[in-house]
């Protein structure tokens, strides 16, 4: 579920120092939350996780932005804590206003980590934290990245109810400025329900955030997806995003598959 964005160009909103800073690490930490309930067997596993994504949106200005990227991600998932590190490459192409460009390169790198914390005797409530650190790696003068360092952490408070899971997540995302500019830190938050038929998990959630920019709306974002264990060595997912105000991109979907190792 975790996805990063752009800017567009210098005298309007930058949409990646915003999005990017808060709603990708959120996204980041809620899949750090809940990563141990797709863990395979009752010991660790390493994986390699490749999805490939497109998202779309003007947030509110004339100019429309579309960002593809290509995401690897290396980890090792356990019932109980899971890390992972991963590093989008991005081509972002905006177009209107008189404004047609395309840049490419590397994103920003993304580390995150989660553990559950609590759980109770009949195991349907658990308590889970996560961290997640964003390096600055893109380049912010092409939208490609925020240009500085941004942290957060991440609680969630899971609850089974009739063979759903229901989940809750909060936390805060110390979001750093570059030179020249000037971003609130944010507050992430986002209710999720999942459920497990099979081998599948299917998943909706809405998440959202406080903007990082004074007079911005904030983002929010209704998502829907899949994660299917095709066997001991391979896993696909699939999900989809719309955005429900203008500080979010219009639309988004994704797709990958992970290897077990």
């Amino acid at each position: 579920m975790a996805r990063a964005l752009h800017s567009i160009v210098e005298g309007i909103v930058r949409p990646a120092a915003f999005k990017a800073a808060g709603a990708a690490a959120a996204a980041a930490a809620m899949a750090a939350l809940t990563w141990p309930g797709v863990a395979l067997g009752a010991g660790g596993n390493a994986y390699l996780d490749l999805s490939a994504g497109y998202r779309s949106g003007d947030f509110g200005t004339a100019v429309t932005s579309d960002l593809y990227d290509v995401t690897p991600e290396l980890g090792y998932v356990t019932p109980d804590y899971n890390v992972g590190v991963a590093l989008p490459l991005l081509v972002l192409h905006s177009e209107g206003d008189g404004v047609s460009a395309t840049d490419s390169g590397i994103g920003d790198l993304l580390l995150r980590g989660g553990a559950r914390v609590w759980r109770s005797q009949d195991e349907k409530t658990g308590l889970n934290a996560a961290v997640a650190l964003k390096l600055a790696t893109g380049d912010e003068n092409k939208g490609l990245g925020t240009g500085a360092t941004n942290y957060g952490g991440f609680i969630s408070l899971n609850r089974r109810v009739y063979g759903n899971i229901i989940t809750l997540m909060g936390g805060y995302v110390v979001t750093g400025s570059p030179a020249g500019v000037s971003y609130d830190n944010v507050v992430p938050y986002g209710v999720s329900v999942q459920r497990t038929i099979g081998r599948t998990n299917i998943y909706t959630a809405v998440q959202g955030q406080t903007s990082a920019i004074a007079g911005v709306q904030d983002p929010l974002e209704w998502d829907l997806g899949f994660f299917h264990i095709l066997n001991a060595d391979y896993a696909i997912k699939a999900d989809g995003f719309v955005g429900l105000s203008d500080g979010s991109p219009a639309f988004g979907i994704r797709s990958g598959f992970v290897r077990w190792f």
